[in-house]
């Protein structure tokens, strides 16, 4: 009977720790588009390029930004140094910049 408690409990841990565990993404204005962001394809286009997990376009109809999504859940970076003047990154959990995209007409 204590096996079968220790295993259960184990499996009640491992189980506490996945859902606890939502992954998130940041999001950063794109270096390499330029101009009003008309097309989340394209923008997400500059954004893969660039390395960033994918991209969206953001802001009021005519002067939307486009903006790049990566993942910053951890995983300790990539070093420092480099850098400019880019904004810092801002973290959007991922199941908002899911319903954002769906909102903006994204098929993701």
């Amino acid at each position: 009977m204590n096996r079968k408690a220790a295993t259960a409990t184990t499996a009640l841990c491992l189980l506490l720790l996945a859902c606890g565990s939502d992954a998130l993404l940041c999001k950063i204005r794109s270096t390499t588009h330029k101009g009003p962001c008309r097309s989340n394809m394209n923008c997400a286009h500059h954004c893969v390029l660039e390395g960033r997990t994918g991209g969206y376009c953001k802001g009021f109809p005519a002067l939307k930004d486009c903006m790049c999504t990566f993942d910053c859940s951890g995983g300790g970076g990539d070093g420092g140094g480099g850098g400019g003047l880019q904004e810092p990154p801002t973290i959007v959990p991922l199941r908002a910049l899911t319903t954002r995209a769906r909102r903006a007409g994204s098929p993701a």
